[in-house]
């Protein structure tokens, strides 16, 4: 069964850490609404404050692993596994198992928590409707710890009042530092949001949402599509109406765009730095294999991120913009 224990959180399997305490959490709504906000313009926009949040969160994750992960957070020991076992299809179709690894927990102390923490028989049945995992879908409930903000890389609550009630037993001091890395679900129905670190060119009529139905096998995409424009940017509220299926299925859809394209921006970024660190104007005559080997030597782990011909393509178009500025500055 689970620990009952007003808050604490405690489980079974995880140190027992610190008891909870409630925090003003209307000082941090302010803190963290003040410090995303700040870069927008003095009317509100939606996608800009969706923007600034994703970007925070995408900033406060660590790619250099390779892998992130995710735990998910309930009060009814049901929507977490339900949404765990999906990421992990998504996961899946994506070529992503050893990439995303989901996990799932309830705040066992809520009214709405069960005492005993074997998987409830709706949550069975809709894993079974969504040709889920039942294995994994079936194992006992764990629950909800603040220790767990050090040991998963995204904690993503499935509603409000779920990400309220952690962050209300967080000192003011550690709401700031670890709010960037806990989100709602619902989130992740946005394009803006989940899209924040796509390649996708923002000048084609590709409807925002084909990049995250692409992220779906042909039998979840199915079940989305219909729904696609009516579940943007919605609530929490949309997983307890009757589309809670497909809010559920295009949300992970969302979260495996969101984690893959944050991984490819961030070792983008480190190639990058790695090509400003090693030539400069003056190795503008150097050959790939040299080049090559001496990357090799600086930064195996960014450089093995990469295939040859990625590797190449980058540095050709590094050079060739180090000769543009050659030139340029000849002709000045």
């Amino acid at each position: 069964k689970f620990y009952n224990s007003k808050l604490t959180f405690h489980q079974t399997t995880k140190p027992s850490g610190t008891m909870i305490r409630f925090y003003p959490y209307t000082a941090f709504l302010f803190l963290f609404l003040s410090t995303t906000v700040s870069a927008l313009s003095s009317s509100f926009s939606l996608p800009a404050f969706q923007r600034a949040c994703a970007i925070q969160t995408s900033e406060c994750l660590d790619a250099s692993r390779l892998h992130f992960q995710i735990l998910f957070v309930d009060d009814d020991n049901t929507q977490a596994r339900i949404a765990s076992c999906l990421l992990s299809r998504v996961a899946e179709y994506n070529d992503a198992l050893c990439i995303l690894f989901p996990f799932s927990s309830t705040i066992s102390s809520s009214p709405n928590a069960p005492l005993d923490a074997a998987a409830p028989s709706t949550a069975l049945q809709m894993c079974h409707s969504l040709g889920l995992c039942e294995t994994t879908c079936g194992e006992m409930g764990t629950s909800f710890h603040l220790s767990y903000f050090d040991e998963y890389d995204l904690i993503v609550a499935m509603n409000e009042d779920i990400r309220s009630a952690i962050f209300r037993s967080m000192t003011l001091e550690h709401q700031e530092h670890y709010g960037p890395k806990c989100r709602l679900l619902s989130e992740f129905l946005s394009p803006t949001f989940c899209g924040i670190n796509s390649k996708t060119k923002k000048d084609t009529e590709e409807n925002p949402y084909d990049v995250m139905l692409h992220t779906l096998d042909y039998e979840l995409r199915e079940k989305v599509a219909p729904l696609a424009d009516y579940l943007t940017d919605r609530s929490s509220n949309v997983f307890t109406t009757n589309e809670v299926e497909a809010a559920l299925i295009l949300a992970s859809a969302g979260l495996t765009r969101f984690c893959l394209d944050t991984i490819d921006a961030q070792f983008d970024a480190a190639f990058q730095v790695l090509l400003e660190n090693n030539f400069k104007k003056k190795d503008v005559e150097i050959s790939w294999e040299k080049a090559e080997e001496q990357l090799v030597r600086c930064n195996a782990s960014v450089m093995g991120y990469f295939s040859p011909a990625q590797r190449k393509r980058r540095f050709d178009c590094y050079m060739e913009e180090i000769r543009g500025l050659l030139q340029g500055g000849e002709e000045g």
